[in-house]
């Protein structure tokens, strides 16, 4: 517990300042896709934090996979949620964002909880992610210990099912946007990315199992590892739907090894309201990483 307050104590301390030899790389991003980013970097060793629209809220889309896994393994490592414990997942309870899980078991099926956990963390699985939410004691659980360690940072509010039908609902594409729930950060997601890669949450093993599953994931690469390269050690994305020809929102989040012994960065990426293609975007957002990742690299080392 003592660890986890002093993390929080940390966000409070280090909120990140928008750094000009950036800055106006990241305006001419934005002007490139029409569209709002954010984004944030913590050095691991010297606890330096630097960002762009930094403290902004953005939707967590598929990112809230990662707080509600984090939830779902701490529950684990109490005797809650055992991770062998077969699970029953009904049809009625899958959601219509991306899901193997559902594709793969449209009658519903059986599963254990650590398959739901790789499932909804490796393979984007809104489905899997959902049921470990309900087994977890819902989003208030989820909310209330992000809180805990992250302050309001970081919120989960609704399940993937619910926040599709709300998405489906909202009077407007502004409208839904301006709605703080279920949203983040993009500094308290890079502050959990560090989490996880400096062990300061969970168990040891716990944290290892979020990191193997990040290293396989087949989702997301594009929009980090063109501008890192080789350094990049595991990541995670989220991505939402288009309204009225503009996507909601995409983001990913991940850690780096930074060049000649500066330690490790954790960092994280939004990008919303942009109309241009996939591959355009996913660039955007790369560009945002490589030159958060380049302005770290050429800090002296300490």
């Amino acid at each position: 517990m003592m660890r986890r307050a002093a993390l929080f104590l940390l966000c409070l301390r280090l909120g990140a300042q928008d750094a000009p030899a950036f800055a106006g790389g990241m305006r001419a991003i934005e002007a490139s896709v029409d569209g709002v980013l954010g984004a944030a970097a913590l050095n691991l060793n010297t606890g330096r934090l630097a960002g762009w629209r930094s403290k902004e809220r953005f939707p967590l889309v598929e990112m809230a996979q990662l707080p509600v896994a984090l939830h779902a393994l701490a529950q684990m490592e109490l005797g809650e949620m055992p991770f062998r414990k077969m699970v029953a997942v009904e049809p009625v309870q899958y959601s219509p964002g991306h899901s193997p899980l559902r594709d793969a078991y449209p009658r519903g099926g059986v599963f254990t909880i650590g398959r739901l956990l790789e499932l909804a963390v490796r393979e984007n699985d809104a489905s899997a992610s959902d049921a470990l939410l309900a087994l977890g004691g819902g989003p208030e659980a989820v909310r209330k210990r992000m809180a805990r360690w992250f302050g309001e940072g970081i919120r989960v509010d609704r399940s993937q099912l619910a926040l599709d039908v709300a998405f489906r609902l909202a009077e407007s594409r502004e409208r839904f946007l301006m709605d703080a729930r279920d949203t983040a950060t993009p500094e308290a997601v890079a502050m959990l990315m560090s989490a996880i890669e400096g062990g300061q949450l969970l168990h040891p093993a716990s944290h290892e199992r979020l990191r193997e599953w990040m290293r396989a994931t087949p989702h997301g690469a594009e929009r980090i590892r063109p501008a890192l390269g080789g350094a990049l050690l595991y990541h995670k994305s989220g991505t939402t739907a288009f309204w009225d020809g503009r996507n909601i929102c995409m983001s990913v989040a991940g850690v780096a090894e930074l060049p000649g012994g500066r330690g490790k960065l954790a960092l994280a990426v939004f990008l919303r309201g942009s109309e241009r293609d996939l591959t355009q975007r996913e660039r955007a957002v790369a560009e945002a990483a490589g030159a958060l990742y380049r302005w770290f690299s050429s800090l002296p080392e300490k």
